[in-house]
């Protein structure tokens, strides 16, 4: 097995790149547009290899290098100012960044990984210290893990299954003090006058919906100045994929997007991404309301609500999917 790198936005994408991921029916941020706006507004190099077998790919990577950001934003495509590791995580996401041929076996996935690291090895050199491999669920262990190799716990996903007949059954379900919180809340903000409610939109204001992701992550960071927020061109692009939609709130006055919540389409149900919001905690909890009010309404199995605030999400009737970071020092 042989993989070819590539630069999105800096060198050219690699014969079959898109028509692979979409077989696979991989989430819409793998798309070769959508990895070239990721790098335009990167702090971190970003690389992606389409790794082929007798010609056909079998398998695909994607990640940045380096752990902690560099000041110096504005450099060419794919040159980093200070020596990292190579991080295989899918940007602007909670998913990994690996995708296999469901033909490949635990021995075909290793030679594929194996492949792809010798060629971030070569490509990079000293550069690069090593990989990890992030967001790993235990299943792809068997093909990450060998000798010399670190693996540790990482946050759990947090992951949501449809088994609700409807709304109500849903808020039934739920311990009485949180239920009539909930309830409460899901009725106030469906009926406040000043908010228009979107569920499962197709596109969302490019220039707010940066500025809001932009404030929610400052919020959650120790440097909030070190936040750089995803270009509007990013949300254009998104705006025109299938397979990506939005849980919003309006302001019914303006127009103006107050808080929103970027849903992706994966083969076994819905990624959430991206988040924004410049309103209270009440949005923000209200967007997870319409989006299993949705979920039970359209039948999608499940929604994959990734790592962090698991107290908070769990309160929301999701479960642990324990996840692994593994190490592959040069």
């Amino acid at each position: 097995m042989r993989a070819e790198l590539f630069t999105p936005g800096g060198t050219s994408v690699p014969d079959g790149w898109d028509s692979f991921v979409r077989g696979l029916r991989a989430c819409v941020l793998w798309e070769a547009e959508l990895l070239e706006a990721a790098a335009w507004g990167s702090l971190r190099p970003l690389f992606a290899g389409l790794v082929r077998e007798a010609g056909e790919p079998v398998a695909a990577f994607c990640g940045r290098l380096g752990i902690r950001p560099v000041a110096q934003r504005f450099r060419p495509p794919g040159h980093a100012a200070v020596p990292g590791w190579f991080q295989v995580h899918l940007p602007n996401s909670f998913s990994a960044g690996r995708l296999y041929a469901p033909a490949l076996d635990t021995a075909g996935r290793r030679a594929a990984t194996r492949a792809f690291e010798r060629a971030v090895r070569r490509r990079l050199g000293p550069r690069c210290l090593g990989v990890v491999h992030l967001d790993a669920e235990t299943s792809e262990l068997p093909h990450l893990e060998g000798p010399l190799r670190l693996r540790r716990a990482t946050a759990p996903n947090a992951v949501l299954h449809n088994r609700w007949p409807s709304m109500d059954a849903y808020f039934a379900e739920l311990p009485r003090g949180r239920r009539r919180r909930l309830s409460a809340l899901h009725a106030r903000v469906g009926a406040d006058p000043e908010l228009v409610v979107e569920s499962a939109v197709a596109s969302i204001d490019p220039v707010h919906a940066s500025r809001l992701d932009q404030l929610t992550r400052m919020k959650h960071t120790g440097r909030p100045g070190g936040v750089v927020p995803l270009l509007p061109a990013y949300f254009d692009r998104l705006n025109r994929s299938p397979g990506a939609s939005y849980f919003a709130h309006r302001e019914k006055s303006s127009g103006r997007p107050v808080s929103f919540d970027l849903v992706l389409d994966a083969p076994d149900g819905w990624l959430t991404t991206v988040t924004g919001s410049d309103g209270g905690r009440d949005l923000y909890l209200d967007l997870y309301l319409r989006e299993i009010d949705r979920l039970i309404a359209t039948g999608v199995p499940a929604v994959q609500l990734g790592p962090g605030m698991w107290e908070l999400k769990e309160s929301f009737g999701a479960t642990a999917v324990p996840r692994h970071a593994v190490a592959v020092p040069f």
